[in-house]
């Protein structure tokens, strides 16, 4: 792995949160495709209010296999123990309602329970006026919260350093390979992907895909399949460069809600994680400080499993 595409895309665009940090992320994107000599689409998509900027880099009429990376980065949890589970939406939806809510109903019962205890303190109109302005700051604080959420400053491991991958294995590909592999970017992936799954519907199309879901870290590395994908699964383990037993899992319905694979059906996703005493691959740490670590040495053989795979490719 190029340590410099690695911190740039961990430390400098390593927040891709607001509109602007897209922005400025996917302008240096652009570049590095475009110089690879990748034609690139922007595929929109929306729902109610939210909206999704999704781009594909490659000829849609010509990409057989397309290597999908989630870059928009997850909100800051304010909870100690935050759990994600990459091959099950359900379960990571289940798992971090805590972690969302509960902060959230104790920063509000924390502005009522001083609003009581400073009413025998009010002893003028202006002093009446000057909390009763910033209680209403604390609440509309309190809604964007609930609705939008802030950024988490490292996000190394989800995505930063599946970006990092996705560009190191395009520049590993040859020419003729290029015009075969195609790289989506997908944003909004916190409840769905809007957009990218329906234009390939739409264009009549439906390539290989393989996501990348928290690559860089993790003492068990697994691919999860939706049904009919087994094959494809076993075909990617296998060029792992420690020929290493990857367990390849099935995803049920349950597992795809909230994730690409709900989408995706032509698909398999790579992930790393340790398993909790259910069994399931489970993430810890993402959307909090503790996101800045990447073992080399995991995220490498990742990267060289992916590769060698697009190489064999007839």
């Amino acid at each position: 792995m190029d340590k410099t595409v690695l911190e740039k895309y961990t430390k400098t665009y390593g927040t891709r949160f607001s509109r602007r940090q897209k922005k400025r992320f996917i302008d240096v994107l652009n570049q590095e495709f475009h110089a690879l000599g990748y034609e690139s689409t922007r595929i929109e998509g929306k729902k109610l209010l939210s909206r999704a900027h999704n781009y594909l880099y490659g000829n849609m009429k010509q990409i057989k296999t397309v290597v999908v990376v989630p870059y928009d980065t997850p909100e800051r949890k304010f909870w100690k123990q935050v759990l994600y589970f990459p091959f099950d939406g359900t379960k990571t939806a289940n798992k971090t309602m805590v972690a969302t809510y509960v902060p959230i109903f104790v920063f509000f019962a924390l502005i009522f329970g001083g609003l009581y205890g400073l009413q025998p303190l009010i002893t003028s109109t202006g002093l009446a006026s000057l909390i009763s302005f910033g209680l209403f700051l604390l609440t509309v604080m309190l809604m964007y919260w609930m609705m939008h959420g802030f950024h988490n400053a490292h996000n190394y491991n989800r995505n930063s350093a599946s970006i990092a991958a996705a560009v190191e294995i395009a520049k590993g590909l040859s020419r003729d390979e290029r015009k075969k592999v195609g790289f989506l970017f997908t944003d909004k992936n916190k409840m769905r992907y809007i957009g990218a799954a329906k234009d390939f519907a739409n264009a009549g199309k439906n390539p290989t895909l393989i996501c990348l879901d928290c690559i860089g870290r993790g003492d068990t590395v697994q691919i999860g399949f939706n049904p009919q994908n087994r094959k494809l699964a076993n075909e990617i383990a296998k060029y792992h460069p420690k020929k290493k037993a990857i367990d390849v899992i099935k995803l049920n319905e349950d597992m795809r809600t909230q994730s690409a694979m709900a989408y995706f059906k032509k698909a398999v996703v790579i992930s790393c994680g340790e398993l909790d005493d259910a069994g399931s691959l489970c993430v810890t740490g993402t959307g909090t400080g503790k996101d800045k670590y990447i073992d080399m040495e995991t995220l490498d053989g990742n990267v060289a499993m992916v590769k060698e795979y697009l190489h064999n490719q007839k």
